[in-house]
């Protein structure tokens, strides 16, 4: 005797509540942080970051938590089902992901300052150090950790459900924007179309790895950067916003779609990813 398929409308109900209880931590976590933390005067200050970090500490654990009892619970799985691997196997993905956003940001500001637009650095060396270190911890905390294992993580995990392939990468993109614009209140097309862009690049380095740790690497690559270049007085950038989006965001992001859909991820970084 064999059992009648789930009708999808009962699978797509099931799938919303659970991304929606999987949202909750997150967006109320950063919403509350938001309000306690608005923008302030000096972000580089490493009392700002230290709260951050300690905010991002609890929305991390909580959102992990939660899940960890999603999918126990209700999928009756485990945290690898939902890319939520070993930090063991996937600190070389992390670390593999940083370095592909870094190498060609890197080298953009190198042509850029050719040009007469140099990055310079406005402060001393212990210092750059110090507010790098606090706003990369800052950013992976509150941001890249959660975020990748909620939208990349499980929210990619329940649609994998009712969806296949590149549905899946553009549906958590969609979702993704969404919840940005939502908790910034901000539907400016170019903001939108950013986070969109991030939503399936990300999506797409968790679909070829199986794991959230290559996203999680160039997202707090690329947070890290974009911020310390725009938002904090550490460095100074002579070109405009275009060329700092250029530096930051067009062409790593390009480089790395184009690396990962030619070569795939290397062995030795993830030996369970053929290289293409």
């Amino acid at each position: 005797m064999t059992t009648a398929p789930e009708p999808r409308s009962r699978r797509l109900a099931s799938a919303a509540w659970r991304i929606a209880l999987a949202l909750l931590p997150l967006g109320a976590g950063l919403a509350i942080l938001s309000a306690l933390l608005p923008a302030a005067p000096d972000p580089s200050a490493p009392t700002t970051l230290v709260l951050r970090i300690a905010a991002g500490l609890v929305i991390s654990a909580v959102t992990l938590m939660v899940i960890a009892l999603l999918v126990h619970r209700a999928d009756g799985g485990r945290l690898g089902d939902a890319g939520v691997t070993s930090i063991r196997s996937g600190w070389r993905l992390a670390l593999w992901g940083a370095v592909i956003w870094i190498a060609p940001a890197a080298a953009t500001f190198g042509v850029l300052a050719l040009l007469g637009a140099p990055l310079r650095i406005v402060v001393s060396g212990p210092e750059l150090a110090g507010t790098v270190g606090l706003l990369l911890l800052a950013v992976l905390i509150t941001e890249a950790l959660p975020e990748e294992a909620v939208f990349r993580g499980y929210v990619a995990a329940v649609l994998g459900t009712v969806l296949r392939g590149w549905g899946v990468i553009v549906v958590q993109a969609l979702l993704f924007t969404l919840f940005a614009a939502v908790l910034r209140q901000n539907a400016h097309p170019a903001d939108l179309s950013l986070f969109f862009t991030m939503g399936i690049g990300f999506g797409y380095l968790r679909m070829i790895t199986g794991s959230i740790w290559m996203p999680i690497g160039f997202h707090t690559a690329f947070q890290t950067g974009a911020q310390l270049v725009l938002s904090h007085g550490a460095v100074d950038f002579e070109g405009g916003t275009g060329a700092a989006m250029l530096a930051l965001g067009i062409v790593p992001f390009s480089v790395a779609a184009i690396l990962v859909s030619t070569a795939g991820v290397p062995r030795i970084v993830h030996p369970g990813t053929a290289a293409r």
